[in-house]
């Protein structure tokens, strides 16, 4: 089962715009961390799965994978093998020999992909699938890298990400299996010099019926075109090009004061 939060961050949305879109086909969502069943998963998918990914279509992949690269000079290289790696955005803890070390829940909630290549920490495995090893990130919650679909994730698996035909059913982040299948979501390792930042720094602040709200681009400083926030708004220069996110159509948006 998935919390009403998991939902709405597999899909894009909001968790208020996934509480009412549950109220309208009969399911009343008491708090974010509500579980949901399979079946109103599966009812939800069917209803506004297609009008979701419509209103916000996948943008164009902006990573390369190392295959794609040329060698730099005569002396040819072997590239390192990429794998989709297997992810979670949560873990646990537990005491092992006295010491408290980090641990995979038993219900890790939904599976996400990562090219772990193209993180800080890099891929442990060098592109061999080892199934059952695990590698845990450093820092506090939320500090851990973004999987193909945004969502930071706290552990990589050494196996490899297979998209299901059934993703929702067999508990794979949706967005994760369809970027994996249409072969997207690999990305350039980040400069090693630290010239650049990782992830882009572009945000935007703007009033939506008058609450002030900042939007942060979730595309990597190596994107190109408009800059995207996750709940999928979008805007170039700023407020006079920002083109709202779905549950935004039909707010009064001005600039922020």
């Amino acid at each position: 089962m998935y919390t009403v939060r998991e939902v709405a961050d597999r899909y894009g949305v909001t968790t208020k715009f996934l509480t009412l879109a549950l109220e309208k086909i009969g399911y009343r969502v008491a708090e974010a961390d509500q579980p949901l069943s399979a079946a109103t998963v599966a009812r939800f998918e069917s209803t506004y799965g297609d009008k979701i990914r419509a209103a916000r279509p996948t943008p164009a992949p902006q990573f390369a994978g190392e295959t794609d690269a040329q060698p730099a000079t005569g002396h040819a290289r072997q590239p390192t093998p990429h794998v989709m790696r297997v992810a979670h955005a949560k873990v646990t803890g537990k005491r092992e020999n006295g010491f408290a070390v980090k641990a995979l829940l038993d219900d890790p909630g939904l599976v996400h992909a990562i090219d772990a290549a193209g993180t800080q920490d890099g891929d442990p495995w060098h592109g061999v699938v080892v199934p059952g090893a695990v590698h845990f990130y450093g820092g506090p919650i939320g500090s851990g890298p973004p999987a193909a679909c945004g969502r930071k994730v706290r552990a990589v698996l050494a196996d490899e990400f297979v998209p299901e035909a059934e993703a929702v059913t067999n508990g794979q982040c949706l967005t994760c299996a369809q970027l994996v299948a249409e072969g997207k979501g690999f990305r350039t390792p980040p400069d090693p010099y630290g010239y650049r930042s990782y992830f882009c720094e572009a945000y935007l602040r703007v009033r939506i019926d008058g609450a002030v709200t900042v939007k942060d681009c979730c595309l990597r400083d190596y994107h190109d075109g408009p800059h995207r926030a996750r709940d999928g708004a979008e805007w170039d220069v700023g407020v006079d090009d920002y083109v709202p996110s779905p549950h935004e159509v039909g707010s009064r948006i001005t600039k922020a004061s």
